[in-house]
């Protein structure tokens, strides 16, 4: 390990001068000679050097490549095991002692193993930068660390709501778990969500199956309820409401899943999407304000503000419309939930009567339907083109009305 360019490095990134460095320790010229490789430093005078610099000398020193590797692999391990307070500290204490003088395949892995770990965080958290340069690494990557690279990418996509992009990633990634015959019933679990969220339950039942057999052959409860979930979902976009209420009620009643806030009030909000799919409104209403009250993530809050507003806008009753579509604008400023924000955008022209508006229409059929296509959402192309197709009927422009009506049918689950 070169010691003096580590103590270039940090003395730069904090800001030192050699003078500000060398002060009370050294001279000036003999900090510069240790920069330079010149002499080798006494023991003593680099553990000033490095208390000077807020840094542990023996930790820095202790971390060789092999070891660096390992508190990667930990913190990988930690992240999908949802531990994010160990992982935390993996994480910081990766970032300190990881060194621009480290092997760069080591470099490359912790870049992306924090990333992982980031997201998993902040899931709707803007990381473009850091995404761009992510990607161009996928060619540094072999084997087992390019199967995380797929999965990892896959992720993100799926946090940003692009499930068809998500997809494509994941499908490579399982292609390299059974190539090499590793074991990880998350990329399937997350595959069936990708598809789940493209709208494609038949497939994502597949998948998630095979993730559901796996956890509870490893005995994994929580993943367990996750899939108990997802395949509740999966049956309610199939129109089967008994079926998708068995086991969304199987989620709420499982001990302790069932119990944590974050599982009940996601369970809560797709069983209120049940009931307003129904006709149930009150009822849909009540289970969506129980929600409300235990969301901890921006886009479940948001999502149950624009089916409150929606349930409302079906009743009638467009003050309240108004008012909880306007909580989840606000709440939107600034984040990249286009998809979402799509969403508020035309009902919010519904509500106004604004949708035969030709700015509207324009948007729609330039803008937002595009973008659905794009990422593979196709529940809500459907939504879309059943709204094209009565607004063109309405302005007797039949020719358009049966075009979107054709694009209607030919979209398939």
């Amino acid at each position: 390990m070169d010691i003096g360019a580590i103590i270039q490095f940090y003395r730069t990134k904090h800001g030192l001068t050699q003078k500000d460095l060398a002060s009370g320790v050294c001279s000036i010229s003999y900090l510069s000679k240790i920069e330079s490789g010149a002499i080798e430093p006494k023991t003593d005078t680099i553990q000033l050097i490095f208390e000077r610099l807020d840094m542990d000398y023996e930790k820095i020193t202790s971390y060789d490549e092999k070891k660096i590797h390992e508190q990667i692999d930990l913190l990988y391990q930690n992240i999908t095991e949802q531990k994010l307070d160990k992982a935390k500290d993996f994480s910081d204490e990766l970032e300190e002692v990881l060194t621009p003088f480290h092997e760069p395949y080591v470099q490359n892995y912790f870049e992306l193993i924090h990333f992982y770990y980031l997201i998993t965080v902040n899931p709707t958290e803007k990381y473009n930068l850091n995404f761009q340069e992510l990607l161009r690494l996928e060619n540094h990557f072999e084997g087992k660390k390019l199967f995380y690279f797929y999965k990892i990418v896959g992720f993100y996509y799926n946090c940003h709501l692009n499930s068809k992009r998500a997809n494509e990633y994941f499908h490579k990634a399982v292609e390299i778990l059974e190539d090499f015959n590793l074991k990880d019933p998350e990329i399937y679990y997350l595959l069936a969500l990708s598809y789940m969220g493209m709208q494609k339950p038949i497939y994502s039942n597949y998948y998630v199956g095979i993730a559901l057999e796996q956890y509870a052959n490893d005995l994994k409860y929580r993943k367990v309820t996750d899939c108990y979930h997802l395949l509740g979902i999966n049956y309610l976009n199939l129109g089967a409401y008994d079926i998708s209420e068995t086991y969304f009620n199987q989620v709420l009643k499982s001990k302790p899943m069932g119990d944590s806030p974050k599982v009940r009030s996601r369970a809560t909000h797709n069983l209120a999407i049940l009931y307003y799919r129904r006709g149930n409104f009150e009822h849909a209403l009540k289970l969506l304000h129980e929600a409300l009250e235990h969301h901890s993530h921006l886009y479940d809050i948001v999502h149950s503000n624009l089916i409150i507003a929606k349930v409302y806008y079906e009743q009638g009753k467009s003050d309240l419309a108004r008012e909880y579509l306007t909580k989840g604008e606000d709440l939107l400023q600034g984040t990249n939930l286009t998809k979402v924000r799509h969403r508020y955008y035309i009902l919010r022209h519904q509500l106004s009567d604004e949708t035969h508006n030709e700015k509207f229409i324009e948007r729609c059929e330039k803008v937002i339907l595009p973008h659905y296509q794009t990422i593979g959402e196709t529940g809500l192309m459907k939504e879309l083109l059943h709204l094209l197709a009565e607004i063109f009927t309405e302005k007797q422009d039949y020719e358009k009305a049966i075009d979107y009506y054709k694009q209607l049918n030919e979209i398939k689950i």
